[in-house]
């Protein structure tokens, strides 16, 4: 898997099947997270990537993560040039897709998420927004294409979506409500069985919903936002009715890293714009508390390390 690109797949760092990744559970490879003073990384010959000196240490940390996974989203909903392209999800890693979509030749670009410092900054990056707490996304997107729909769809949420809580769409969806409370059920407890620090959206496929709802016939859906195995919800006849195409998976970060690395280094994207906040190291479980409750201004956070 790995000579073929797909890192994400390695048989060796995680035998029992999946992901490895840091900072993960026992089924994906149970590493330890990299926010300490020294870390083993496992072959390190092939998952260590030498930085030229004029790569910044805040540009590498967008690198190490989230711009590859960006970029990754924008790949598997096959972007093109003068593709009308919308992303669900305007946290860190969406806006990367937003970039990313961009950088592939995107000739619109449409964003939906509720909150709206996030969608600000989707606008900095020249997208149109929707704030699905003020007008219903499907409608928006439709007015917005005069009715086709965007070529290009990437879904940046997972099962952290939520339901609107205000305006047209918040008492307008298909979906049941216990319908949404199944799928919160089956998802958390498997989830997270260590604790109780993370917890799925009230509405888990909600944002995939959207995303089929809305999308031309014939486009393509690149599913980035995660879904545990647990999740069984997908409306597979509407997806197959519109004859769409769905790829999905974890970001083969590995394969993506070197030509952003000279992306950056061209000067062709700065990736370290994200960055909303650094705190000290010895903050970090209040920054993540700030960060777990979308509060304004804590998109993307950095952690110094102490002197």
């Amino acid at each position: 898997y790995c000579r073929a690109g797909y890192y994400a797949q390695c048989d060796t760092t995680e035998p029992a099947g999946g992901t490895a990744f840091f900072g993960g559970p026992e089924a994906a490879g149970a590493y330890d997270g990299m926010q300490a003073e020294a870390v083993r990384v496992p072959f390190g010959g092939v998952n260590c990537v030498r930085l030229p000196d004029d790569v910044t240490d805040d540009q590498a940390i967008m690198i190490s993560d989230i711009f590859p996974t960006g970029w990754f989203g924008a790949k598997l909903a096959e972007v093109g040039r003068g593709d009308t392209v919308c992303v669900f999800g305007a946290g860190p890693v969406g806006i990367f897709a937003v970039i990313s979509a961009r950088l592939e030749g995107a000739g619109r670009i449409l964003v939906v998420d509720r909150h709206s410092d996030r969608l600000d900054v989707a606008r900095e990056q020249g997208a149109e927004t929707i704030n699905f707490d003020e007008e219903d996304p499907i409608d928006a997107i439709g007015r917005l294409t005069g009715g086709i729909g965007p070529d290009r769809v990437i879904d940046a949420v997972g099962v952290e979506a939520e339901r609107p809580q205000h305006g047209a769409a918040a008492g307008r969806t298909e979906t049941p409500d216990e319908e949404f409370a199944q799928e919160v059920s089956q998802t958390a407890p498997e989830t997270n069985p260590d604790g109780d620090l993370w917890r799925p959206g009230g509405a888990p496929t909600m944002a995939l919903r959207w995303a089929v709802r809305s999308i031309a016939k014939a486009g393509t859906i690149g599913i980035i936002g995660v879904y545990p195995p647990q999740v069984q919800a997908f409306p597979i006849g509407e997806a197959m009715n519109k004859n769409l195409t769905l790829k999905m998976g974890n970001c083969n970060h590995r394969r993506y890293i070197p030509e952003l690395i000279d992306l950056v280094r061209a000067g062709v994207v700065e990736p370290d714009q994200v960055l909303t906040k650094r705190e000290g190291i010895t903050s970090a479980i209040e920054a993540y508390e700030h960060f777990d409750r979308r509060e304004p201004g804590w998109m993307k956070v950095e952690l110094e390390p102490a002197d």
